[in-house]
Formats: structure tokens, sequence, C-alpha cells
């Protein structure tokens, strides 16, 4: 995932995936599995994590992201996290 062909530069210089994990789950699914399963996304490559305000679910996304970097498995600089915000 890392190809320079499989991402977009950005104004900074740097490259982002151009392909990112989305977060989005529907309400039924317990929020737990949301940190969980976003773990696994970057445990298996993904590093743009894609998500949204009316997800509800920023803060499970977050924990995730911090537990991995955490464990030493990804660096804060190596993650684009990216969102959606609400029209109003």
């Amino acid at each position: 995932m890392d190809s320079r062909h499989q991402c977009v530069e950005l104004n900074d210089g740097h490259f982002m995936p151009v392909l990112g994990f989305g977060t989005y789950a529907p309400p039924q699914v317990p929020r737990s599995r949301v940190v969980e399963i976003t773990k696994l996304a970057i445990e298996t490559g993904f590093r743009h994590i894609d998500s949204a305000y009316v997800y509800d679910n920023e803060e499970q996304v977050g924990l995730a992201i911090r537990s991995k970097m955490a464990d030493g498995f990804v660096k804060r600089e190596d993650i684009f996290y990216t969102s959606k915000v609400l029209r109003i």
C-alpha cells in the first residue's frame, strides 16, 4: 500500500494512500467491534483511515489508532486520518 502509484502527493510533499479504510458501522455494531476492526485494518496495511462526524464512532477509531501507536506497530506520521463535516 505504500507504492507511490497508489498514493496522492499532498501540498506538503507527503504521499497519502488513495485507498482508505472506511469506518462506517451500522448502529447495531458494538463500539468495541469498531476498535477491533480498525486495529485489524492498520495491522493489514491501511494507513489512510476515513471517518465522519455522523458515524458517531470517532472516539473508537481514535482509540484504535492510539493503541497501534502505543504498541509500536505504527508511527503517528504514517497515519492519514480523513473525515467529513456536516453541512449546515
